[in-house]
């Protein structure tokens, strides 16, 4: 952000100003981009593949751009996916993005782009971007990524312009529930483009990908979820050494991953949802560069695999609608770089036994819903959360005690649709950190404790859908 005069200046006598252009809003936006460093200019450009009016998750946004070698890695060692959330941040601070919800959801972050951003976003992608839909006539060989709309997929053709193109970078099918119904549509993708970093099949119903995935040797992103018909992945997927992002999950028909998953060794991000009631310790255990891990709508599902000690880079584990999960493997100790956990509906599990993950001291973020309770033993080891949600806990009557060993960085807390939740602690005070308390559909709450006005550094009471409680 410019914070000198003369930057100021700078942009207060540029030309664009003086342009006949009718619109000053979207002049206001064009001077701002003019003056990005290259690097977001890029990333910004990238976002014009997303339909508008689209909701995009944050982390997904951020795994495209590192599949298509849009974030640049300094001299630090740093991820390349915290280098992705600093442009992120860089961007929305301009506000080129905006609506970010960051707690709408409990599984991930979501933005929105203004029309007039995403139509910037396409006059600055030029031809390389593209979205094929019924009307488009000409798709012009210089384009590197496309989107398909409402073009007919029912069949295998591809659009006859597009056929001489031997550079595509990227496949999407932009817009949620619309995907491809043909298998050999998929096949054709994958002998025409070989150089593709990021094929996104979401929302396809197809049974069966094709074996010749496999030889995509600079894919980077894979995304075959929400697919209801597609029954296995074919074990050549396993080729794909170059897979950062593998995304199978509400694929409710996928008996298993491949028994060799294992040597997608440079995988970071996995989402899976198969029908396995458990996952071999060789299947997940050896993706050691796996940064994310979320398992979803498992229904099998009884247990983890001990071969999660060995993910010592994983930071966020999601485990969501897994009925049958009772209980956490001991090896969970073992996972010294988590920050984000999640666990939601899974109405078996406990945490009775939380001094088996008393080596998780590195959690960020913890969020809990969906489960029958929350007893613990008095538990100190997460002294360094920052950010706890429960949600949808039925016996829950108060804070957890152990939440009091987060008092010095706890800053946000959300507690929603508990309907036994009474009543806040009085230890609630020593939350010295808290900016952002919510408190939503606990039909019991009846009162605050009076020691709420040592919480200094509060900046945001939202309490709605309590309706005993009393203002005195």
């Amino acid at each position: 952000m410019e914070t000198k005069e003369w930057e100021w200046n700078e942009v207060k006598s540029h030309q664009m100003w003086n342009s006949k252009q009718n619109d000053k809003i979207f002049t206001a936006l064009k001077v701002s981009y003019e003056r990005l460093p290259s690097n977001l200019k890029v990333c910004l450009a990238y976002c014009s593949i997303f339909p508008k009016n689209c909701v995009i998750e944050i982390d997904k946004l951020i795994q495209l751009w590192i599949a298509e070698g849009l974030i640049s890695k300094s001299n630090e060692p740093e991820d390349l996916e915290l280098i992705g959330i600093q442009y992120f941040q860089e961007l929305l601070s301009r506000s080129f993005f905006q609506g970010v919800e960051e707690y709408c959801s409990v599984f991930t972050s979501l933005c929105k782009l203004h029309d007039l951003v995403h139509d910037l976003a396409l006059s600055a992608a030029g031809v390389e971007f593209c979205t094929v839909n019924s009307h488009t006539q000409i798709i012009s060989d210089e384009a590197r990524h496309v989107a398909f709309s409402d073009y007919d997929l029912s069949g295998a053709e591809l659009p006859a312009s597009l056929l001489n193109n031997q550079t595509l970078r990227t496949i999407s099918f932009s817009v949620d529930g619309v995907g491809t119904m043909s298998s050999m549509f998929v096949e054709n993708c994958i002998a025409r483009f070989v150089q593709l970093r990021v094929l996104d099949i979401s929302d396809s119903c197809f049974d069966e990908l094709p074996r010749s995935v496999g030889e995509l040797k600079y894919l980077r992103y894979l995304d075959i979820s929400s697919n209801g018909s597609i029954k296995k992945l074919p074990d050549l997927i396993n080729k794909l050494l170059s897979l950062q992002t593998l995304r199978v999950s509400h694929c409710a028909q996928l008996e298993g991953l491949p028994k060799d998953i294992g040597n997608l060794i440079s995988l970071r991000h996995l989402h899976i949802t198969t029908k396995q009631t458990c996952f071999p310790d060789k299947a997940i255990g050896c993706l050691s560069s796996l940064h994310s891990l979320y398992i979803h709508s498992c229904t099998n599902l009884v247990s983890l695999s001990e071969g999660l000690q060995y993910l010592t880079s994983l930071r966020t584990l999601a485990i969501i609608s897994c009925p049958r999960l009772t209980f956490f493997p001991s090896t969970m100790k073992h996972l010294t770089a988590l920050e984000n956990l999640l666990i939601v509906d899974c109405e078996e599990l406990t945490l009775l036994e939380w001094q088996d993950i008393e080596g998780l001291r590195m959690i960020r973020s913890l969020v809990i819903g969906g489960l029958p309770e929350l007893e613990s033993k008095d538990v100190q080891c997460l002294g360094s959360l920052k950010m706890l949600v429960l949600a949808g806990l039925p016996q829950l009557v108060t804070l957890p005690r152990w939440l009091e060993g987060a008092s010095a960085t706890l800053q946000y807390l959300r507690v929603e649709r508990c309907p036994s939740f009474s009543a806040l602690p009085k230890w609630l005070e020593n939350l010295t950190a808290l900016e952002k308390l919510e408190i939503s559909k606990c039909s019991k709450l009846f009162a605050l404790p009076e020691g709420m006005s040592c919480l200094t550094n509060l900046k945001v009471l939202r309490i709605d859908s309590c309706p005993i409680l009393s203002s005195e």
